[in-house]
């Protein structure tokens, strides 16, 4: 009976020492889980970050180049103005000589 009992409390000792290396073991592979999830966190942001500065870069790219025509654009239609401001004032002169002629002529 005696050899009986120490041999139960001693599987009971080795199941202990199994359960400890198991819960150790799982303790070791949890941290190497979460050691490896922050590095693929960390590398995820990192992609995120270039990716975000490379579709601000090209947003201002695009902004710039819209601004450039839109300043090209604004300086023909200045130009179409200018130049129609001046076929008026020929025009307007050109009836100011008529009304003018038509007056020396009375």
């Amino acid at each position: 009976m005696k050899q009986i009992i120490e041999e139960v409390f001693e599987a009971e000792k080795k199941a202990n020492e199994i359960i400890h290396k198991a819960r150790e073991k799982a303790s070791q592979i949890r941290q190497a889980v979460e050691k490896d999830n922050s590095e693929k966190i960390a590398q995820a942001k990192l992609r995120a970050k270039d990716i975000i500065r490379d579709a601000v870069e090209k947003a201002q790219k695009e902004a710039e180049f819209v601004r450039q025509e839109k300043l090209k654009q604004a300086e023909k239609e200045k130009e179409a103005i200018i130049g129609n401001k001046k076929v008026l004032d020929d025009l307007v002169d050109s009836i100011c000589d008529i009304i003018t002629r038509v007056e020396d002529e009375k």
